[in-house]
């Protein structure tokens, strides 16, 4: 199965939604790589039939779910950060699109860390790593562009600040999992990238 690198996702009925989401609840409460067909139906309560019906394989089932996930998270960043002129603003507004809660950043960095792994073991799960580079980069790019020609913030390479700024956000993610008080710290880590992104930018 080819996923395109584009945010648009196939029409799904609303079961089909539903198995998405539990899918996906499964996946970061149990890990991918422990999920097999007949375990994602016991999870869901239904028979591997049906997931074969709808799905064809446990891959697809998984890609279709990684990107349902990947193409939400892109279009609520893109939304929040619309139509916002000022800089620091939209940095403000990235940052809360992206820090949802402790609990929704856990789960969808857990399965983020999956794909990571199937992405360099897969070839048909490249593509997703690549919408997930290509959009959230150009989130950061955006504000960070904004800001450059506003004069608020001081950046050579836009391209690399992106870059560099999505590393200070998902480095601090991954250290944060193996907190053992994630959800006290989540509200601090926000803070602290928030301000790593500022002092990147040399904001003024």
């Amino acid at each position: 199965m080819s996923i395109p690198l584009t945010l648009d996702t196939k029409w799904f009925s609303t079961h089909e939604i539903a198995i998405i989401r539990g899918t996906y609840e499964a996946m970061a409460r149990v890990g991918t790589q422990q999920l097999s067909l007949r375990r994602i139906a016991k999870e869901l309560d239904v028979s591997p039939a049906l997931l074969i019906y709808h799905f064809e394989s446990r891959d697809n089932l998984l890609i279709e779910t990684m990107h349902w996930a990947l193409a939400g998270t892109v279009r609520r960043i893109e939304r929040r950060i619309a139509g916002i002129e000022n800089a620091e603003d939209a940095l403000t507004a990235l940052m809360e699109a992206v820090f949802l809660g402790p609990r929704q950043n856990r789960n969808f960095h857990l399965i983020y860390l999956d794909l990571v792994q199937y992405a360099v073991r897969q070839e048909s799960f490249t593509k997703l790593a690549e919408l997930l580079r290509e959009h959230i980069n150009g989130s950061y790019a955006a504000v960070i562009r904004q800001g450059a020609e506003a004069g608020v913030f001081k950046v050579d390479d836009i391209a690399l600040a992106a870059r560099r700024a999505r590393a200070i956000v998902e480095g601090g993610f991954m250290q944060w999992l193996q907190e053992e008080d994630w959800e006290q710290t989540h509200a601090k880590l926000q803070r602290d990238c928030h301000e790593a992104l500022l002092l990147l930018f040399s904001a003024r």
